[in-house]
C-alpha cells in the first residue's frame, strides 16, 4: 500500500515484471497501481459496511460481503508494498536513507493525523490538555493507523535481512517466523506482526525475481477455489482481530489452520486476477481511474480513518450497501480534492507526512 520514496530501479529489477510497454509508465508496472487502486476501494468499502451498514452492531463479523473482503484485502495490500519495497531497500541502502525516507514521513503522517482524529475530543483539552495529549492523540497515533505500522516494522524487518547478504532469504524467513510466533495477541500488535509478515513474504519473492503474472493460472484459479470453501467456514473467531493470532489458547490453533491458508489462498487469486483484468482493460477509463487511486492510497487510508471516526457523531440511522458505496465514493472524492487543495496550501504536504525542510522526499507507493 504505502512505499515512501520512487527512485528508478536498475534494469535487473524491472525486466522480471513481464510487462508490455502499454502496461508501463517509466519502467513501472501500472497493473500494481491498478490493484492498489482496487484494495483502496475495498478498504473504505469494508469500513463503510461496517459502520454504516451495521452501526451500532457487531453483525458485521456474520456479513458475508464483508467476509468475503476480509479473506485477503490487507494481506494484499500489505504483500504489495513488500513486493515494491523489494526495488527500494537492498544491501546498499543506508541507515539514514531507510530512517528519513521510508520511515520518518510515515511516522510524521501518523502523528499529524492523530491531532486530526482527536477532534471529536477537543473540550477536553480545555479541562487538561496533557491529558487530551496523552490519552487520546497518542492512542491515535500507536493503534488507529495500525497498517501504516506494520509497512514500518514489516521494512525495517526488511532492512535487517539485506545486512545479512547471502543469507538474506534465510533471515527474512526467520524474521517473518518470529513475527508469527511473538506471543501479542493484543490488538493491534497482532494485526501488526501478521501482517509484516505477508510484507516480508511479498519481499522475498520481489527479490527473487517471482511477479504476480508468474503464477500459474490453474494456481489461481484453485486457490480461489480453495478460498471459497474458507469463506463457508469462516467464522468470527477467524478473524485476526479477535483470535491475535494467539496460537497457545485453547481453540485458536484451529481457527489458525482455517485463517492462514484461506488468507493466503485469496490473496493468490485475488492478486492474479486482478492483474489479468488489468491487463485486459489496460487502455479503458475504468483501469486508468484504479491506477490514478493506487497512486493515493495513503492519503485515502488516513482520510478515511478520519471519515469513519465522525460517523460515531452521527444519529443512528437505517442504511444499506447501497449507502455504504455512497459514503465510499464520497470519501474517495473528498480525499482527490483535498490532496488537490493541500498541493497549493504553503505546508499542505505536511498532512501527508512531507515536510521540504527534512532530507527525503515522501511518496505513497
Amino acid at each position: 500500500m504505502v512505499d515512501i520514496v520512487r527512485r528508478p530501479a536498475p534494469l535487473e529489477a524491472t525486466a522480471p515484471l513481464e510487462t508490455s510497454q502499454a502496461a508501463t509508465k517509466g519502467g513501472r508496472d501500472l497493473g500494481l497501481d491498478f490493484i492498489k487502486g482496487v484494495l483502496i476501494l475495498l478498504v473504505v468499502f469494508g469500513h463503510s459496511i461496517q459502520w454504516i451498514v451495521h452501526a451500532g452492531t457487531e453483525d458485521y463479523w456474520a456479513d458475508g460481503l464483508f467476509r468475503a473482503i476480509y479473506l485477503f484485502h490487507m494481506p494484499a495490500f500489505i504483500a504489495v508494498s513488500g513486493y515494491l519495497a523489494a526495488s527500494r531497500i537492498d544491501a546498499a541502502t543506508s541507515l539514514r536513507q531507510f530512517l528519513f525516507r521510508r520511515t520518518l514521513p510515515l511516522l510524521l503522517a501518523m502523528a499529524v493525523w492523530a491531532g486530526v482524529l482527536a477532534w471529536p475530543n477537543l473540550a477536553r483539552a480545555y479541562v487538561g490538555l496533557e491529558t487530551h495529549v496523552l490519552s487520546d492523540v497518542w492512542r491515535d497515533f500507536l493503534g488507529s493507523f495500525w497498517f501504516l505500522w506494520t509497512v514500518v516494522v514489516g521494512s525495517a524487518g526488511a532492512f535487517a535481512a539485506t545486512r545479512f547478504g547471502a543469507y538474506e532469504r534465510a533471515a527474512l524467513l526467520l524474521i517473518a517466523a518470529a513475527l508469527l510466533l511473538a506471543p501479542l495477541p493484543d490488538f493491534p500488535r497482532s494485526v501488526i506482526r501478521y501482517t509484516a509478515a505477508f510484507y516480508l513474504i511479498a519481499f522475498l519473492a520481489g527479490r527473487a525475481g517471482v511477479t504476480i503474472r508468474s503464477i500459474p493460472p490453474r494456481i489461481a484459479v484453485a486457490a480461489g477455489a480453495a478460498a471459497a470453501v474458507g469463506w463457508l467456514f469462516w467464522r468470527q473467531d477467524t478473524y485476526i482481530y479477535n483470535n491475535g493470532f494467539a496460537y497457545w489458547r485453547p481453540g485458536v490453533a484451529s481457527q489458525l489452520a482455517l485463517m492462514l491458508p484461506v488468507s493466503v489462498a485469496a490473496t493468490l487469486a485475488f492478486l492474479r486476477a486482478a492483474v489479468a483484468l488489468h491487463d485486459r482493460i489496460a487502455h479503458s477509463a475504468a483501469a486508468w481511474t484504479m491506477v490514478s487511486l493506487g497512486g493515493m492510497t495513503l492519503e485515502i487510508y488516513l482520510t478515511q480513518t478520519v471519515a469513519f471516526r465522525a460517523t460515531s457523531l452521527l444519529p443512528e440511522f437505517a442504511a444499506g450497501y447501497l449507502d455504504a458505496a455512497t459514503a465510499t465514493a464520497a470519501i474517495v472524492a473528498g480525499t482527490t480534492a483535498l490532496v488537490a487543495l493541500s498541493r497549493r496550501l504553503p505546508g499542505g504536504g505536511l498532512l501527508w507526512g512531507r515536510l521540504p525542510a527534512l532530507p527525503f522526499r515522501a511518496r505513497n507507493d
